[in-house]
């Protein structure tokens, strides 16, 4: 059975779509199939974050009937999506209302294991339909006051729309004092918390390049992060990232720099082998 995950927010800066590209790539890694769809028609940036730049189809020729949307899905790095299209003139006639629809015909052809669909940041259309077109919710925040106040508000607006799986991540968690925990988290909003994605400047590196981190920095704390999203999301008790000690982050630090000296003296050294023999 498809299930189709809304991943919203109170505003923009939280990193949404980064968390979206990237749960798919670590669903993906667990031998789901999945779909993103963008479904902020008005500002997207899926396509960009995925590092496409080609696509035969988009969300917009979806929503004005142009394209039926078994066939709109495209392809990057073995990553399926539904981008939206760039250009200002690809707004006219799309009526957002209707994702719904045909995110519920995509879902009944049973062909995806999950469907992520990456919304606008806030409560306004764009961000409605995608809590209605959604069977379950993410709400992406950082773990500040002023952001996670919004948290409620959007829980009560997806509650009376009759979503009722509703989860939390904490994202760009830098574990310092002004933060709000973990527990906090819980006791203030007794809402589950799907996971913890640790604050890596290095994400924003891989944004700018149109690379997820999931590919740019692999066995990092962040990506350590998304898996275990991803593995709450498939059934697994969710277990809390917590700050790395400063070992871990120098074997990070080493790893990233020096890893390319083990793979050059063990080929090296390999090929010394077979030559000497």
């Amino acid at each position: 059975m498809t299930r189709v995950i809304g991943i919203v927010s109170g505003k923009g800066g939280v990193g949404k779509t980064t968390f979206s590209t990237n749960l798919g790539i670590a669903l993906s890694n667990l031998q789901k199939k999945v779909l993103l769809v963008d479904c902020n028609v008005t500002t997207p940036h899926l396509a960009y974050y995925l590092g496409s730049k080609y696509h035969t189809a988009t969300i917009n020729d979806v929503l004005k009937g142009m394209v039926d949307i078994k066939y709109a899905p495209t392809t990057e790095n073995g990553v399926l999506f539904i981008p939206a299209s760039e250009d200002m003139n690809d707004l006219i006639d799309v009526n957002i209302t209707k994702l719904k629809h045909h995110i519920n015909k995509l879902a009944e052809m049973d062909d995806y294991d999950f469907i992520i669909l990456d919304s606008a940041p806030g409560l306004g259309r764009e961000a409605l339909a995608t809590l209605q077109a959604s069977d379950e919710i993410i709400f992406v925040t950082t773990p500040t006051i002023p952001n996670m106040s919004d948290v409620i508000r959007c829980a009560e607006v997806a509650k009376r729309i009759g979503v009722k799986n509703f989860k939390i991540v904490l994202n760009m968690v830098r574990f310092t004092p002004f933060e709000v925990n973990y527990e906090e988290v819980r006791r203030m909003f007794k809402l589950p918390l799907l996971g913890i994605i640790p604050f890596d400047e290095r994400v924003i590196d891989s944004a700018a390049k149109g690379v997820p981190i999931m590919w740019d920095k692999p066995n990092s704390q962040v990506e350590e992060g998304y898996m275990t999203a991803a593995l709450s999301l498939t059934g697994f008790k969710f277990k809390e990232v917590k700050e790395p000690s400063l070992m871990d982050r120098i074997k990070e630090r080493f790893r990233e720099k020096f890893g390319f000296l083990r793979w050059f003296f063990s080929t090296h050294l390999l090929n010394s082998v077979f030559l000497f023999l």
